[in-house]
């Protein structure tokens, strides 16, 4: 669906609101069809496209995924043998997630597919067209953070008086 030029700031709003709700209905859409939930599917595509162990903390801030939620995902992970935890290193909780064998054919059943369909809709797109959406998207959450952060701090500025 091409937006169209002229549309008033607040269409714009909407249209990018009801894109970035699409996109997260299509992941969710995606995942329930291969039976995983999406905190599931997260961690598998996490790791899967990671060459290096990551802990449940990293993971979180990285993917903005809640801490409890993930834990209770990577718990049930790992009682299925998907996933193994082993102590990281100069952190004295932390522990590293990576896939086991059954992990990683998971992984290749359902996120390998997911990813090649990603990529070829980027190439579709064109490369240089989806690194400037990208910057666009990165300049534009950017913003966002900054006035959010001001939202926030008027509205406890409103709640102290």
């Amino acid at each position: 669906m091409e937006p169209e030029n002229n549309l008033s700031p607040n269409a714009l709003l909407e249209t990018e609101n009801r894109q970035y709700n699409e996109t997260n209905l299509l992941y969710h859409t995606t995942a329930a069809l291969f039976g995983l939930s999406d905190t599931v599917f997260w961690v598998l595509y996490s790791l899967y496209g990671s060459d290096t162990p990551q802990t449940q903390a990293q993971m979180s801030a990285g993917w903005c995924l809640p801490k409890q939620t993930l834990n209770s995902a990577v718990r049930g992970m790992v009682e299925q043998g998907l996933v193994m935890l082993t102590p990281a290193p100069g952190c004295r909780h932390g522990k590293n997630l990576s896939l086991t064998e059954a992990g990683r054919a998971l992984a290749e059943k359902t996120v390998a597919q997911v990813i090649r369909a990603e990529k070829c809709a980027m190439q579709r797109m064109g490369l240089e067209r989806a690194r400037q959406n990208l910057a666009l998207g990165a300049e534009y959450l950017h913003f966002l953070q900054e006035e959010f952060t001001q939202l926030k701090e008027s509205q406890n500025k409103t709640e102290n008086v």
